[in-house]
Parts: C-alpha cells; structure tokens; sequence
C-alpha cells in the first residue's frame, strides 16, 4: 500500500479555503453509454460542427447543487443530475432552455428505501442494456434507472440492485456496464458483477478489490510476481468533492480504465492507467511518464473503444495538470498514452470533468483555478492539444468551481459546477 504524501493530502482543499474560488458542496460521477456524463462509447451521430462558444445559463431551483451529470436522449430531451450540501439531490428533466420538471428527489423517505438515513444525492448516469442509470451517492445498493422517455417521472423506477444489500452500505456508485450475460457496477474500491438481472433477486461478487483484506482476486501478489502489468490498485480516487470520472466504464464492458498512483489512492502502481479487457477481472498497468508520485490522475473518459483522455496534476505546483490521450487504450498493457499540450497553468488548478462530441476530434474539459475560478479548455484534434476558452463562459459561472461537462454533439454541450451552475450551448 503506497503512503500518501503530506503535500498531496492537501488536494482535499477547497480552492475556496485560498480566497478565490467559492465552494461549499461535497461529491464523483461517471460516464459510458451514449454519452452520459461526458464521453463514452455509443454516442449519438446527430452532426459534428465543432465546439460552440455561446453558452447560456439555465436557472436550477435555487437549492445550491452541484450540478454532476448530465444525458441526452435527444437535443431537446435530457436529464440533469445533482448534489447538494447536506440535502437531497435531484434528477431534472430540461428541454435546453428551461428546467421542465423534477423527477427524482433523493429526500429522506427517498433514502430510507434503501436503509439510508438523511438524504442521497446522484453523480452522473450510465446508459446501458437499454437503460439510464443515475449514480447514487449514499447508497451504494441501490438501483435507479429510467426506461423509455427519461425525461418522465413516470419512466423511473427505484429498487435495491441486489438480494443482499449488506456488503454494499453507504458507498457512491461511479459506472455500470452490460455484456456477455453480466452485469457490472464499479463502486467506491470495488467493482462489483453478477449475471442475474440487476434487481432485489439478484446475487453480486465483488470481483476485484485487490487492496482488500483479504485482497480480491485472492491471488494478485502471484499474479503480479508472474506479469509485472497487472495492476494492484483499488479503483477509487478519494478527494471531496467527490469525482465524477473516477472511471471509465464501457456500455458493453468491453474497456474499463481506472486512475493510478493518484492521491489518497490505495495500491502500488505508478502514476498512470490501469486497464481492464476482461470486464474488470484483471487489470494492467500503463505508465505515464514524468508524472510525479501521487499525482496520477483523477478523472477518465473516452469516446470509443480506443481513444480515451486522462487528467490530473498537483493542485498547488503550476503548470502540473496534465492531459494524457489514448489512440489504442484497448491494446491494455500495450497501448500508448502521450501527454496533450495545455495551456500554461498556475498553481491551483483542478481538472473534474472531460467529454468528446460523436466524432472523437472536438472536445471539453472543465474545472477552476485559484485565480479565476472557472475553467473551459476545447480541443478539435482529438484531445492532443487543447485551448484555454473560459472567457467563453466565465461571466456566466460566476467564479464558481465547475465539475461536469457533456456533448450530445457538436453543438449541444453541457457544463455543471457548484452552485447552481448550468450551462448550455445550441437552439
């Protein structure tokens, strides 16, 4: 188990605690599916035109979220999921211009179905086996999904995903896939997987945690002594507020790619990626170069089956946050990661959210800096080099934190931070 340095604990700060940037909400979220939350495979193929600077700002309700995830079934037909500080979260339905309705209000009687007490709040979604699934922050067990029109209260349903709901407890949820008759949900330090249909019959297993005691697979110290590869560390990234791309989670569980070497992370990979083919069985390591020891990074996406982007940095050295891009990421072991130009960076940066048009090539990632607080970086070549455009939008995110980012394509894009912060692009 790798000990965390002094001087990387001190990522868990706000930017706020500085003087610059507000922040006051706790969270993590995820992607895979036809876009949710950012990136993942299955996008929809409406038109490409290449990033939009005419942001507008939606009004949310007025109750002080963080907004983490977003999904589109259609320009005008989407869902907004939230977190608030200490009160229930939400998934909103909007058209693109206003919020058109509530539908789910993780309020106590929310919560209590699943032995939760206080409220739950929701981190993003995961489209797969023909269903949206909200990221549940809270209850680890539960099982929140939409069929049909998402954007109806009526398409959601709420159960226990699981017959035993024990193991499970109060951790978040971060992704879910769907393939080969199973079913898999990455949690916090585990990935979980059963081959019943997710549900209160359902039995999971929890099949990898090799930071565990006992470690699972049971096996990983022989495992590594005969393939120095395979990785040894446990999928989570531990910082408030909690991530939202701790994971990448194909729809189809084809590809699984987790963060290494990250701070307050568990395990003794370098910094880098940790790759799965298997459906989260096993795991293999990829390198990044000069990336210093717990500063792996700590956020994911990708936008097919082999390009994939990755970032993280040291908040308080500038010029450390770091995009690295991926052309082959399903090559595992082998594949190559080199790392993106940026523009230069100060000291305080914070990277929390990456996503990609259908076409893979145009590209956002959001997140803040000490100095200005909101941050908005575009790409059109596929994520090798990125340009700074948070004038675009720093008006409009009023110096508040952003943290999630989602393109239904070319000219719908998405953008969620700390209070209240919603904006959009397109007609």
């Amino acid at each position: 188990m790798r000990t965390v340095a002094l001087a990387s604990l001190l990522l868990l700060l706000p930017l706020s605690s500085l003087g610059a940037c507000s922040s006051n909400n706790p969270n993590t979220g995820g992607d895979s599916g036809p876009n949710p939350d950012g990136g993942g495979t299955d996008s929809p193929t409406t038109g490409d035109s290449g990033p939009t600077s005419g942001f507008r700002a939606i009004t949310l309700p007025g109750n002080d979220e963080r907004v983490t995830g977003f999904y589109c079934s259609g320009a005008k037909a989407c869902v907004i999921s939230t977190e608030p500080f200490g009160n229930a979260g939400h998934i909103y339905s909007s058209d693109g211009s206003t919020i058109t309705g509530t539908l789910i209000t993780g309020d106590s009687t929310f919560a209590g179905q699943f032995g939760t007490l206080g409220t739950v709040s929701f981190l993003g979604f995961s489209f797969t086996a023909s269903t949206l699934v909200a990221h549940v922050s809270g209850a680890e067990a539960a099982y929140v999904r939409a069929t049909g029109d998402v954007t109806k209260a009526a398409s959601w349903t709420a159960s226990y995903i699981t017959n035993d709901p024990s193991p499970m407890g109060l951790n978040s949820q971060f992704g879910f896939g769907s393939g080969s008759t199973h079913f898999t949900m990455m949690a916090k330090g585990r990935i979980w997987d059963t081959t019943d249909t997710p549900g209160p019959s359902a039995t999971w297993t929890n099949i990898y945690s090799p930071q565990a005691v006992p470690p699972i697979p049971a096996d990983i110290a022989t495992q590594r002594a005969n393939d120095p590869t395979i990785c040894d560390t446990d999928p989570s990234v531990s910082i408030s507020p909690d991530l939202l791309q701790p994971v990448y989670i194909a729809s189809d569980r084809s590809l699984i790619v987790t963060p290494a070497g990250a701070v307050n992370q568990y395990g003794d990979d370098t910094p880098g990626v940790c790759i799965s083919t298997d459906g989260g069985s096993s795991f293999h390591h990829v390198e990044f170069a000069n990336v210093p020891v717990d500063a792996g990074p700590v956020g994911i996406t990708c936008s097919s089956a082999t390009h994939c982007v990755a970032y993280g940095g040291i908040q308080f050295t500038a010029d450390s946050a770091y995009v690295y891009v991926s052309n082959n990421a399903s090559q595992g072991a082998t594949s190559t990661w080199t790392k993106a130009t940026t523009p230069a960076l100060p000291a305080d940066t914070q990277l929390r959210g990456a996503a990609f048009a259908p076409d893979g090539m145009h590209g956002w990632i959001v997140g803040a800096t000490a100095a200005q607080g909101p941050l908005l970086f575009t790409t059109s070549d596929g994520g090798s080099t990125w340009t700074d455009a948070t004038s675009t939008i720093s008006a409009l995110a009023k110096g508040n934190r952003l943290h999630s980012v989602y393109a239904f394509d070319g000219t719908h894009v998405w953008i969620g931070g700390e209070h209240d912060t919603l904006l959009t692009t397109g007609n």
